[in-house]
């Protein structure tokens, strides 16, 4: 309405019309698109692909030798459906927590 975007309506809409009303946006792209219905619309079946930080994480929560592909990883987080965007938060948990990434968990001491 007016060039203007109006985000209050389009919280409203389904998943499937937010998001194809977000990507029409010049600038936004799936990740975007997909991070802010999970983060700021609190959408519960909200899978990010292509989030580095995910596959990171699924590949050291699965113990893979090698980072999955989008593919492989969607494939897999069906089965947590219709809450997908909870494991798609766990995970970025334990990614930031260094636990999922490899390296040993920060000390909380001297926080």
């Amino acid at each position: 309405v007016g060039g203007q975007l109006d985000l209050a309506r389009l919280a409203r809409r389904p998943e499937a019309e937010t998001r194809d009303g977000l990507l029409a946006l010049h600038g936004i792209g799936p990740w975007t698109a997909d991070v802010y219905l999970l983060m700021a619309l609190r959408r519960p079946d909200v899978w990010p692909r292509g989030d580095v930080a995910l596959l990171t994480a699924y590949q050291h929560l699965r113990g893979l030798r090698a980072r999955p592909d989008d593919d492989a990883v969607e494939a897999q987080v069906e089965a947590w459906r219709p809450w997908r965007a909870v494991g798609a938060r766990l995970l970025w948990h334990g990614y930031l927590q260094g636990s999922l990434r490899g390296r040993p968990r920060a000390s909380r001491a001297g926080r």
